[in-house]
């Protein structure tokens, strides 16, 4: 099998010649193991490790915004901030190993109307080149194809998109109330994103296999909304996107950190396919009652620990808990192995190696 075919395999919920593999990481971490390794870029390292996905989006055309090292697009401010193309502000934190952007200002945290929700600079679709994406495609076209944006700013998106824009606990009191204004800003995001990724399955969804959305609606202890807000706000507009990632006949994938057990069968209801990242540390998370409970209906992506056994365990208890990934999330095919968040820069190299290595045989 190539990679393409291992992946479809895989989400055909049968089980393929090995379970596939998919790369997540921070910058740092990618160029160390670049280093380490004696590699020349990107794509050398996910072949030496195995990885049998790729991540495609199109190319900026207009404006000053330029990808950073995230991917996301961003223009420097002459204070040394960075704003998106939705208006929100951030700046680059260093934490001594790395760095990341961090909302310094949400641009509608003011807004008291829908007049004002409508009156925002919202961005044009049409600003993206969609022919790229088909390039893309053929240059990985052994590979599995996944369709995302980046993580901050063009990745289909509504709850946390609408925190950067509003501010989270602004966000979270107009669930209750100022529902109105809620409903006009989802309602925003949902044009451009609907619009967005339809103009990229036009142009090239006979080759990509996965739509990826990504929100995240979980914390370490449960969802970050009842289920009951999810119901309301959010659930309709996530189907809507799921819709037009079936209409291209493409699996689609959503990206929630946390834990969002009791929300899964909300998104089996609208027609997810697959769950990332599994985050097993997190309440309602654990890998096997997963498989038992909803196994039928879903795949799973991710799973491996990046905040315990990862950075903290031996090269021994990596491979144990590949193996055990394995051997519970992949039974039946419906798996997709990959850490269970971006790979971090304190995590030893020879565990990201042992990881792969042990998935590999």
């Amino acid at each position: 099998m190539n990679s393409k075919q291992r992946v479809v395999t895989a989400l055909t919920h049968h089980e393929p010649d090995r379970v596939p593999l998919d790369y997540w990481a921070v910058p740092e971490t990618t160029e160390r193991l670049l280093e380490v390794l004696g590699l020349q870029d990107k794509d050398q390292l996910l072949q030496e490790l195995g990885v049998d996905v790729r991540y495609v989006r199109p190319c900026y055309t207009e404006g000053d915004y330029e990808e950073q090292l995230d991917g996301s697009l961003h223009r420097r401010l002459p204070d040394g901030t960075f704003v998106d193309i939705w208006g929100v502000v951030r700046k680059r934190v260093s934490w001594g190993m790395g760095s990341y952007l961090e909302v310094v200002k949400s641009p509608l945290a003011e807004a008291e109307s829908v007049g004002e929700i409508e009156d925002h600079p919202w961005p044009d679709p049409r600003t993206f080149d969609f022919h790229s994406v088909s390039e893309q495609c053929y240059r990985y076209r052994e590979s599995a194809i996944i369709c995302t944006g980046d993580r901050l700013t063009t990745r289909a998106s509504v709850f946390k998109l609408a925190m950067y824009l509003r501010g989270m606990d602004r966000l979270l009191m107009d669930l209750v109330v100022n529902p109105g204004l809620v409903e006009a800003l989802l309602g925003k995001l949902l044009e451009f994103h609907l619009e967005y990724n339809r103009r990229i399955f036009e142009a090239a969804a006979d080759h990509i296999d996965i739509f990826m959305l990504g929100d995240d609606f979980g914390t370490e202890n449960g969802p970050m909304i009842s289920p009951d807000m999810f119901r309301r706000f959010f659930k309709p507009a996530l189907k809507e996107l799921v819709q037009v990632g079936k209409e291209f006949d493409l699996k689609v994938m959503l990206h929630s950190c946390g834990g969002v057990r009791e929300l899964i069968p909300d998104f089996i209801d609208i027609g997810l396919d697959i769950l990332n990242p599994i985050q097993t540390q997190a309440k309602g998370m654990d890998p096997k009652r997963l498989k038992a409970d909803f196994g039928r209906d879903l795949c799973f992506h991710g799973s491996v620990d990046v905040q315990r056994t990862l950075p903290f365990g031996s090269t021994e208890q990596v491979r144990a808990e590949v193996r055990e990934r394995i051997e519970t999330l992949g039974q039946g095919g419906g798996f997709i192995l990959a850490p269970a968040h971006n790979l971090q820069p304190d995590i030893p190299v020879e565990n990201i190696l042992a990881m792969y290595q042990a998935a590999s045989v």
